[in-house]
């Protein structure tokens, strides 16, 4: 997993790095500015560099990759005023020694092929002024554009754009990745992260505490360590039964998604009057009416897919008292939200909701919920194990874990049912909660680059037949 940090959190790292192990800042600037340079000069090996840098250590960073790519030959023009901090000053001196041409914004950025933003970096919080609003717009008119740690208008921790944002093609960030560029609209705006180390480590033999990341990246090699192992003498019971709480295509979807997960056993339940509506439904699921759910048999529920907000009771009973995992998604999540419930201690509940869902279940609107999908995924913690669904979905607990995967074809009705459904069927084979949910939006995620444009949950459900083993 990959450490994803707060601008806070960069910040203290940065100056115990300083203060404590002893670096000198302009030592980091130089590595962090060289590391800059080497990704833009590996990423785009031709073409005119217009570099604009701000007053700080943003603009030290710019005025140090200006020195490197003009030292690999590349042609540099630079914009900046003067630096309010002494490592900046002396790196826009550096370059004024080389006589390296320092011009306006508009003369650096013409017939510029690459644009670089060092406006800003990590300390952005307000709306940038009228002159600076300016040059992100000059910016953004450039045929490809990289930023320096983040792009100059987005907030760190949020990924909000605060007024106006640079939109970069690129973002080399700092020594960790930002929470940032891993939420919308900030991801966005960034691009193509790469992210240059600068030495945070060291920190550890001082004071380890501090490597401690506001979340996680996820990444294939956590996937790959964390899938069941399905021994050749398994059985079906082996790998679990998921009892299904829903009505309609939607049951449907969650049902086919819990064999997708890896369940050995799906049961559907719903009255008997409704099973001939049950159209498309695959012949290995059972179907079976609510009396005959057995709670020494049904290792996992799946509740509220296409199940209605009137069966209020049937949700809070199940929700506060079957011995097994729970999986609350669509009406169920509405109920809950609704109802104030104790959440049991010692066996899994975990929460699947979009951003309106969680806002009904926080008391938030759904925008709120947008402006700050990390605070939101944390509050979400404190009913149970949360998926916050949407781009870069955010699985909760003590340190979030994000994942990388999915693209916008899961914006289309029913891929959440399927997603819940999965959840089931790895908690069915025995896979810890917050594990289980990781791979299956890792999964659900990497299904979506199999599906047609224009494709359906359906699809989906067809696409996860390709995952990785």
């Amino acid at each position: 997993m990959i450490p994803v940090c707060t601008a806070a959190q960069t910040r203290a790292l940065d100056a115990e790095l300083i203060n404590q192990v002893g670096i000198h800042g302009r030592t980091l600037m130089e590595v962090a500015g060289r590391g800059v340079a080497e990704i833009i000069h590996e990423r785009f090996p031709s073409g005119d560099i217009a570099i604009l840098c701000g007053t700080g250590n943003n603009g030290g960073d710019g005025y140090v990759a200006a020195r490197w790519l003009t030292h690999w030959g590349r042609t540099v023009r630079l914009s900046g005023t003067a630096c309010t901090t002494e490592d900046a000053q002396f790196n826009r001196h550096l370059c004024e020694q080389l006589n390296l041409p320092f011009l306006s914004a508009k003369e650096a950025l013409l017939d510029a092929d690459i644009t670089v933003d060092a406006l800003l970096g990590t300390g952005t919080t307000r709306p940038p002024d009228n002159e600076l609003a300016k040059t992100i717009a000059q910016i953004n008119g450039q045929p490809c554009v990289v930023a320096i740690d983040i792009p100059t208008g987005i907030h760190t921790d949020t990924g909000a754009v605060l007024g106006m944002a640079v939109k970069a093609d690129v973002t080399v960030t700092l020594g960790r990745w930002k929470t940032g560029l891993l939420a919308a609209p900030g991801c966005d705006h960034a691009g193509d992260v790469y992210c240059v180390d600068i030495g945070f480590e060291q920190v550890g033999t001082i004071n380890p505490q501090l490597l401690k990341p506001a979340a996680f990246l996820l990444e294939s090699v956590d996937i790959a360590r964390w899938r069941p192992q399905v021994g050749p003498s398994h059985a079906k019971w082996d790998r679990g039964h998921v009892g299904i709480i829903g009505d309609g295509g939607a049951a449907t979807l969650a049902a086919h998604g819990a064999f997708r997960g890896g369940a050995g056993l799906v049961t559907l339940f719903a009255p008997k009057a409704m099973w001939e509506s049950f159209h498309g439904l695959w012949p290995e699921v059972i179907l079976a009416e609510i009396e005959s759910l057995d709670p020494h048999r049904h290792d996992v529920l799946v509740l509220g897919p296409g199940l209605g907000t009137h069966r209020i009771d049937l949700v809070c009973d199940l929700w506060t008292n079957h011995p097994g995992a729970v999986v609350a998604d669509a009406d169920a999540l509405t109920i809950l939200a609704q109802n104030t419930l104790t959440t049991p201690t010692g066996q899994a509940r975990v929460i699947t909701p979009h951003t309106a869902e969680a806002g009904r279940l926080l008391g938030l609107t759904r925008a709120e919920v947008e402006a700050d999908r990390f605070g939101a995924a944390r509050a979400l913690s404190n009913i149970a194990l949360p998926i916050l669904k949407g781009p870069h979905t955010l699985i909760g607990g003590q340190t979030l874990w994000i994942n990388p995967t999915g693209t916008n074809k899961l914006a289309t009705a029913g891929t959440g049912d399927v997603l819940a459904g999965m959840v089931g069927g790895l908690l069915a084979a025995g896979v810890q909660s917050k594990k289980a949910a990781a791979i299956s939006v890792w999964d659900h995620g990497l299904a979506s680059d199999r599906m047609p444009n224009g494709g359906t949950a359906s699809d989906l459900i067809n696409a996860l037949q390709g995952r990785e083993p």
